[in-house]
């Protein structure tokens, strides 16, 4: 058999190799070579990302969300690129046309509905407190007379509303600057996500493929299981709860106009979007309640328990019963794999850390780390226990 050391003698060869062969002492090793600090450094640059991307989640936030909305669609796309040969650019061009046109007939068809619902709601505020004033005998000091002098002014001038902003100084100019700003913020969220969507929907197959290529072979196959799982869990939970949604929205509207509340589309569409997350939906049954008892003070019509409480709930109940029975097995057919005491305390923690995006992410980050455990830590903490067993008898 040839050297692999042609210059160096048998007992040099051996002694090189065991050198090869035998690991770094501590001494000559990098700090970053050490197993615990590398993984405290890796927790720490993980942090350091979360941190920083929250600090600036009003750059990121549209990123996101294209980003989001790309992995959503990307199996139709890739479907039709595949199946179809219809190339990727015609493809995600149908996907923002098809959204645009969705949108517009939405605002076209429906908005002027929401808005009035909106402003006769606004209008309607200050009678309702000073309903509830006189019927429970209460004090609610003089804010009445100004909102039902803005609403007065915002029904016949919408305009009116910025003389203030225009006719004083100092914090005027703030907050023109702050409605300028948030306006900006939407306006340029609006043009942004659709740009964003394109080129990474474009270019999403072709990223997962050039990422492939850094993971060494040996561990590709389990990368790839715990992906394909990942993958499920949150495709499912998105699709499905957007899905969700948009039929609990129209069964919500639908059946809080049957039972007679004012607002039923504002109500129904704000219960339908929350939805989304899970448990957020409740806030839709009281507040249908205390609607109708709001116009039943306000003299459209007298108390009666089945038109102020019965009705309302039992609208709210049917449609509950129809989301978990019907539409969560029909639409939703991953899950979570998380009990309901989970799924609370997953919930309470992402809205105490993360406010919005920590409900709308709680659930498919607490399923990913879940899947991470039982791939990756629980396995381990199995064969730890297994090659050091308790001792008996002592």
């Amino acid at each position: 058999m040839k050297s692999e050391y042609p210059d160096v003698l048998p007992e040099e060869q051996a002694s090189t190799q065991r050198d090869v062969n035998s690991p770094v002492p501590p001494t000559d090793r990098h700090l970053w070579e050490i197993t615990p600090i590398r993984d405290l450094l890796w927790a720490g640059a993980i942090a350091f990302l979360l941190w920083f991307g929250y600090y600036l989640r009003g750059v990121f936030t549209p990123i996101l969300i294209a980003l989001l909305l790309a992995y959503l669609c990307s199996p139709i796309i890739r479907q039709a690129e595949k199946q179809w040969k219809v190339p990727r650019p015609v493809s995600i061009s149908g996907v923002l046309l098809l959204a645009a046109l969705v949108l517009g007939g939405f605002v076209t068809w429906l908005g002027p509905l929401l808005a009035e619902q909106v402003q006769s709601f606004a209008e309607r505020v200050p009678g309702y407190l000073q309903n509830i004033a006189q019927h429970y005998h209460v004090s609610l000091g003089d804010f009445s007379a100004p909102l039902s002098s803005l609403a007065t002014s915002l029904k016949e001038d919408p305009l009116s509303i910025l003389n203030p902003i225009f006719s004083s100084t100092g914090q005027a100019f703030g907050v023109l600057g702050a409605v300028i700003g948030t306006t900006s913020a939407i306006v340029l969220a609006l043009t942004l996500i659709p740009i964003y969507f394109f080129f990474f929907a474009w270019q999403f197959d072709s990223a997962l493929a050039e990422l492939k290529r850094y993971v060494p072979a040996r561990y590709r196959a389990r990368v790839r299981r715990i992906t394909q799982r990942m993958d499920a869990a949150v495709s499912g939970f998105f699709r499905g709860r957007l899905a969700i949604a948009l039929g609990s929205a129209i069964l919500y509207s639908l059946g809080w106009a049957l039972t007679g509340i004012r607002y039923w589309f504002l109500l129904g569409l704000i219960t339908g979007i929350l939805t989304i997350i899970p448990y957020a939906s409740l806030i839709g049954w009281p507040l249908a309640v205390l609607l109708k008892y709001l116009d039943v003070l306000s003299g459209a019509g007298s108390f009666d328990l089945m038109t102020v409480v019965v009705w309302p709930s039992l609208a709210y109940l049917v449609v509950q019963f129809i989301e978990s029975w019907l539409l969560t097995p029909w639409v939703q057919s991953q899950s979570m794999d998380m009990n309901a005491v989970t799924v609370l305390i997953v919930v309470f923690i992402g809205g105490a850390l993360g406010g919005f995006y920590g409900l709308l992410l709680a659930i498919p980050v607490a399923a990913c780390l879940k899947i991470l455990a039982q791939e990756l830590l629980l396995p381990r903490l199995i064969r730890n226990a297994a090659d050091h067993p308790s001792s008996r008898g002592s």
